[in-house]
């Protein structure tokens, strides 16, 4: 980990030396692509599939420590606060006010410097699970940038989660009950804050906005990377990823139709479930056997 965070500062800090000659140079990143999501939903398999593309260039990694440079990496945070997962929109908000003067345009330089020497007549972009709270911010930043949403079944989400970082936070201690709802929680939430700002901000009306569901991804990848492609101002023949490599990997969550458990956390996530379909849009009966056949 330790040998990880230091590899990450000194690129970061190579892109802003480089970004800060760039702009003597009149070269700014102006539109920037920004993917973003609640995490374990599919980003990974979206920027392997970008990347394969000549034309688009991706910055390294999530860039965590460039949006939250005092609470990420989680290890060395300045700050004692419960990680995002916890309470999302008041993670963000202390993230952002602890920001030094000035990160703003550290932000755009290091991202500059990386889309100058990587290429410049590329399409950049750079994708993080933790920023779905921070859309006004990197319109801020950005004022042109377009954000790539992808979504994905709820239920996966929470399970991918819990999988991956359960016992993870050594500082705190939570039961599989306290952590899987707090995972439910921040799934809904952060589907229905980009929700709410991508209606703030009239990003689809400005050409600003894409999104779609991991589960249209892996079941017609051309139906998604076609208008994909032309959101980019690309050619969709350009992607040399292997479509038919993609499968969906819904099928290791439990049905949370089955337990008292998944029903408490589907009924915590079904506005969110409601809005990207995954439910009925009025409560009725449960019938997640027939969505999961689906997806």
């Amino acid at each position: 980990m330790q040998t990880t965070i230091f590899r990450e500062r000194i690129f970061d800090a190579g892109c802003l030396f480089a970004g800060q000659a760039a702009k003597t140079f009149g070269f700014r990143t102006r539109q920037p692509i920004i993917i973003i999501g609640t995490g374990r939903c599919g980003t990974n398999l979206l920027v392997d599939i970008l990347r394969s593309h000549p034309s688009i260039s991706g910055f390294p990694g999530e860039a965590n420590e460039l949006w939250h440079p005092t609470l990420e990496p989680f290890e060395e945070a300045k700050i004692e606060l419960p990680p995002i997962e916890i309470d999302p929109a008041y993670f963000s908000e202390i993230s952002i006010a602890s920001w030094n003067r000035g990160h703003e345009e550290t932000i755009r330089d290091i991202f500059s410097g990386f889309h100058w020497l990587s290429g410049s007549s590329k399409i950049f972009f750079t994708k993080s699970a933790m920023i779905s709270f921070f859309i006004p911010k990197i319109l801020e930043i950005f004022p042109q940038a377009k954000i790539i949403h992808l979504f994905r079944y709820g239920p996966s989400v929470v399970e991918s989660y819990f999988k991956k970082n359960f016992g993870k936070y050594s500082k705190y201690t939570y039961s599989e009950l306290e952590y899987k709802t707090h995972c439910a929680n921040y799934w809904n939430a952060c589907i229905l804050e980009i929700e709410n700002k991508k209606d703030e901000f009239a990003l689809q009306l400005k050409g600003q906005f894409f999104e779609f569901s991991y589960e249209e991804l892996c079941r017609a990848p051309l139906e998604i990377l076609n208008p994909l492609a032309d959101f980019l101002g690309l050619a969709v023949n350009g992607f040399g990823f292997n479509l038919a490599a993609i499968a969906s990997q819904n099928y290791k969550a439990p049905d949370y139709t089955k337990n008292p458990l998944g029903m408490r956390l589907l009924d915590l996530m079904s506005p969110g479930m409601r809005l990207k379909g995954y439910l009925p849009a009025e409560p009725t009966t449960w019938s997640m056997g027939e969505k999961n056949e689906k997806i």
